[in-house]
């Protein structure tokens, strides 16, 4: 045994003896709490610990400050030891009530959206059930025209032939009822009596010489002779019968039916020329609201036809840029805080300085269901006097505010007013 352990603790080939090598891995520190071989490895460990005492302190003063007395008033009046005792918070007792705004400020602003300026009215104007050439124009992008006042004219050379082939069947209607209506003439009823006159005396005539052969019957007469005058009267006899119902006709006039056949041809002959006078009317095309020339589709020359293919089907698209709307979608979750004729300011991003009153005119009836939204429509009212289209145009962008107040029907009234006042002040157009 000795032999091994002193085989053990002696180096082999150069390297150190075991019992050198397990001193290594013995503890630098002494048990007794004496000095170690490296004083500056003891630091670590209080800092650490000062920087935790440092930020549980910063915590603890910030709780305390957060934290009301039990003297704090709740604003329903109580303390807040006594809503801790009711079991009611401070929080549930300020929250509003469902369905109200939670902010009472007129003016505060419960969302912003943007959105497109669309005209309330864009009128695409063609000519109704007529085609033709364009003769005369006389519309540019952006004049303003009243209504009634004519746009273009078409070329009116085959209806104008039709008008009077029309003018002429009605004219021959016409008198056809015309004498239908006034009955037989006096000539008429005279020269019809007339003839019954002389029917009834060749009949008293044939009765004479038929009466005279049936008493003077004698050999002289032959049986041929008797019955011819016999023949004569009835035939007389018959012929005035005849006379006298032509005559009673005559002095009749026209039957009820045949009046009523002539006057339904009089009244068709005048539709067909209401009809042409209606589609010549169109030839001239006038404009059907007041308004602006948005877009010009067609030039003096151009065939224009509103029904085929292949040519211009429309002459030009007009709106009324004093009557504008702004299209936006409003998110469902958002769609709550909107009613209708809620106040809203309008700014263009186009010239931004520029706000624009307006109210919720309309809230669509169904939603967008691959958007998730609810498509509203914000009437905007233009300030009396402005210029239509100066500043505001249509497909511009731009951002609505709502405001936590609605319009009263006096205000609606009034901004209607204000349109129909500039309506009549638009300038005529410049030829």
């Amino acid at each position: 045994m000795s032999d091994r352990s002193n085989v053990a603790d002696e180096p082999t080939n150069g390297m150190p003896a075991l019992s050198e090598r397990v001193r290594e891995l013995r503890l630098t520190g002494k048990l007794d709490g004496g000095k170690t071989r490296n004083n500056n490895s003891t630091w670590l460990p209080w800092t650490i610990c000062i920087l935790l005492a440092f930020g549980w302190a910063g915590f603890g003063i910030k709780y305390y400050r957060a934290t009301p007395s039990n003297n704090t008033t709740t604003p329903s009046g109580t303390t807040s030891a006594d809503a801790g005792k009711s079991g009611v918070s401070k929080k549930s007792e300020e929250k509003p009530k469902a369905g109200q705004p939670e902010n009472t400020n007129p003016e505060a602003v419960l969302l912003e959206v943007k959105g497109y300026l669309i005209p309330t009215q864009q009128i695409s104007i063609s000519p109704i059930d007529v085609a033709g050439r364009i003769v005369k124009l006389n519309i540019e992008e952006g004049m303003s025209f009243k209504k009634g006042e004519i746009l273009a004219e078409i070329e009116q050379t085959p209806l104008l032939a039709s008008k009077a082939e029309a003018v002429a069947q009605m004219a021959s209607a016409k008198a056809k009822y015309a004498e239908m209506v006034a009955g037989s003439r006096i000539e008429e009823i005279a020269q019809a009596f007339a003839e019954l006159e002389d029917a009834r005396e060749l009949q008293e005539q044939y009765r004479r010489e038929w009466q005279r052969f049936e008493t003077q019957k004698s050999n002289a007469i032959t049986t041929k002779e008797y019955e011819v005058a016999e023949a004569n009267y009835r035939s007389g006899v018959k012929r005035v019968e005849a006379k006298q119902k032509a005559y009673d006709l005559v002095k009749a006039g026209p039957r009820k039916e045949k009046i009523e056949a002539a006057e339904a041809e009089y009244n068709a002959t005048k539709a067909r020329l209401a009809q042409v006078e209606w589609k010549l009317d169109n030839c001239t095309i006038r404009s059907p609201v007041t308004g602006i020339i948005l877009t010009k589709k067609a030039e003096i020359g151009s065939l224009l036809n509103p029904v085929v293919g292949g040519v211009a089907t429309s002459l030009c698209e007009i709106a009324d840029l004093r009557k504008l709307e702004v299209d936006l979608e409003v998110q469902e979750r958002d769609i709550s805080k909107i009613k209708q004729n809620l106040v809203c300011k309008v700014r263009s991003d186009a010239y931004p300085e520029r706000v624009y009153e307006g109210y919720v005119e309309r809230m669509m009836p169904i939603a967008n269901r691959a958007k998730s939204v609810v498509p509203v429509r914000i009437k905007v009212v233009i300030p009396p006097g402005e210029k239509q289209g100066s500043y505001l145009k249509p497909e511009m962008g731009v951002s609505v505010t709502f405001l936590n107040r609605e319009v009263t029907d006096v205000y609606k009234a009034k901004v209607k007013a204000d349109e129909a006042d500039d309506e009549a002040s638009v300038a005529p157009p410049k030829k």
